[in-house]
């Protein structure tokens, strides 16, 4: 089988990839690097990186709290998810908010604050919303992710207590919320507490319901915060002076109370008395406004309503959250409390939104985001189709490598080929008129036999031919008119020249028909 062109190009072509024979084997380079897995590798590497930039620009919104939130996500015990399934079963419409909503969102929805610890960006976020009809389940528990230790036993999403015995102090609660009242806490509260609300139910509710709770979160609405600080204080220097006391026993002293001392030096007395509340501190102790109670358990406050807001606190997180679920009746009472505040307020029914900006979960706003959400995600797509026809269309411009020339001409035509271009490229090509109609003349000779003749009878016996046959222009002026030609002109002249030629050979040709033609 033969094989064409030179032993040179035929060695550039099998060094090429892909340009072998079909009887040779494609090694491993070849499989490698054919067209379909280099266009392969390069699309899934766009693809990994566009992923990436996308996910990275979302990565706050799918992020997930940790467990042992308050969140409607958590399966722990103060979570709220088994809430959130109970209500959409019964058709609720339970949504997630991640920040800052708007009016036509939150106009006829009941909004839910969980935070998981008393913090004061509650009242931040309560200030930065509006006007908006809201329940604030205050938090009881202080629980962190359970790890679990040697011999325990653990799921996903458990949390365990801590700080003691597991609740916040109640101090913890004054700055959470404005004009809310003290919040106190029972240790010990009676086994058939019962639960009465401010209006007849009706809900298919036990009217001697008994739930199961313990150390019940109530608000005690006689008690003023700044009284009840004082109180707090007072009660924490009684626990002060006693451990002193059992201190200096302990050590055989004789024990002095800390009053005394401050008594015994009328210096220090001066120094450390409090001035006398001023008329006007006085008075706005006194107009702190006084809450309506929605619901009570045994006598005490559980439920309320802030004073001319849309404002609802529930203080007990146990009837609604994880625990609230270990009956039936908890569960009941879990959405007659939803549905009282929803009837209270004449909101849309079975309508509520929980807000997780409090636990971490907000949406974001970042270029990444803005350009492949609507209404940007029409001119992102625009773009990439644009882009991705500008890459094709700079593909496809980049076909099969090109044939290697040679170095070198080989053969006669190839060589005046050669020649022809050195003098072109030396712009000397205009120059050899005279000289290629001396070759066209000569070759007519030729052709006619007068080839071993001397040059005058050529001469004579071609113009005696010339004439003979009426050739026009004659063979003199096409010499002269190709010799002064300019270089724009030259091709005009040599094809003039051939025309000549054929007529002095073919007695058949005629030169103005081919004109004509």
């Amino acid at each position: 089988m033969t094989r064409s062109g030179t032993a040179r190009e035929r060695h550039l072509a099998q060094s090429l990839s892909g340009r072998q024979s079909g009887r040779s084997t494609l090694g491993l380079t070849s499989v490698l690097f054919r067209p379909v897995t280099l266009i392969s590798l390069i699309l899934i590497g766009f693809f990994a990186f566009g992923a990436l930039i996308v996910l990275g620009g979302f990565a706050k919104d799918l992020r997930k709290a940790p467990p042992g939130q308050a969140t409607p996500r958590s399966v722990s015990a103060v979570g709220y998810e088994a809430l959130t399934e109970y209500l959409e079963r019964l058709e609720y419409d339970v949504q997630e908010t991640r920040g800052k909503r708007d009016y036509y969102d939150r106009e006829n929805r009941l909004v839910i604050y969980s935070p998981s610890r008393p913090t004061r960006r509650l009242n931040r976020a309560l200030e930065s919303e509006g006007e908006e009809a809201r329940l604030i389940i205050l938090p009881k528990w202080s629980v962190s992710q359970m790890k679990p230790q040697r011999g325990e036993d653990s799921q996903t999403g458990w949390a365990r207590k801590n700080r003691g015995k597991g609740t916040y102090h109640e101090s913890q609660y004054q700055n959470l919320v404005e004009d809310m009242p003290v919040l106190r806490r029972l240790d010990t509260p009676s086994a058939d507490a019962q639960v009465f609300f401010s209006t007849p139910l009706t809900r298919n509710l036990q009217d001697r319901y008994q739930p199961d709770f313990e150390n019940l979160q109530y608000f005690d609405l006689k008690t003023r915060w700044l009284d009840y600080v004082d109180f707090l204080r007072e009660q924490r220097r009684i626990e002060t002076e006693e451990d002193r006391r059992k201190r200096a026993e302990a050590r055989g002293e004789t024990y002095e109370p800390q009053e005394d001392k401050k008594n015994t030096n009328p210096k220090d007395e001066e120094e450390t008395t409090e001035p006398q509340a001023t008329e006007k501190e006085v008075k706005e102790i006194e107009t702190v406004p006084t809450p309506d109670v929605i619901m009570k358990i045994n006598g005490n406050a559980v439920l309320i309503k802030l004073e001319e807001t849309q404002t609802y606190i529930l203080s007990e997180p146990d009837l609604l959250n994880t625990m609230a679920f270990k009956t039936q009746g908890g569960a009941q009472l879990a959405t007659t409390i939803l549905d009282e505040i929803i009837r209270e307020e004449d909101l849309d029914l079975l309508s509520l939104d929980f807000d997780l900006s409090l636990h971490g979960i907000e949406a974001n706003r970042n270029i990444v985001k803005l350009m492949v959400t609507p209404p940007f995600l029409a001119a992102t797509l625009c773009l990439l189709t644009a882009g991705g026809l500008v890459a094709w269309q700079g593909f496809n411009r980049f076909g099969d490598p090109a044939r290697v020339r040679p170095d070198y001409a080989q053969g006669p035509v190839s060589l005046a080929r050669t020649a022809a271009e050195f003098m072109g490229i030396a712009n000397r090509a205009h120059r050899t008129g005279d000289a290629y109609a001396e070759l066209i003349r000569r070759q007519v000779a030729a052709q006619l036999g007068y080839k071993d003749r001397t040059k005058d009878d050529i001469d004579t016996l071609l113009d005696a031919r010339e004439k003979r046959l009426k050739i026009q222009p004659p063979f003199e002026d096409l010499k002269n008119n190709i010799a002064a030609a300019e270089p724009i002109s030259f091709g005009q002249y040599a094809q003039a020249l051939t025309t000549w030629r054929r007529a002095m050979v073919d007695t058949q040709f005629k030169p103005n028909a081919q004109a004509d033609s």
